[in-house]
């Protein structure tokens, strides 16, 4: 499933990343937990917290990325 498609409130963990150097250097990383917190509207950004930060992914990033639920 895509990190887009997840669930809001949801974790999930990161399986794999699409080719975008930026994603790692905010650490974005595969094998690590993040929690869906919002969702914008209009195709905006997915908001995930990793640890005690939140990042903004946009969304045709977001639908790159594959995750698993795990709650």
């Amino acid at each position: 499933m895509s990190l887009y498609n997840s669930k809001i409130n949801f974790k999930c963990i990161i399986e794999k990343l699409p080719q975008i150097n930026l994603l790692k250097s905010i650490g974005v990383r595969e094998g690590m937990t993040v929690c869906i917190k919002s969702k914008q509207p209009f195709g905006g950004p997915v908001v995930i917290e990793m640890g005690k930060r939140s990042v903004a992914i946009a969304r045709d990033v977001a639908q790159q990325i594959l995750v698993r639920e795990v709650q």
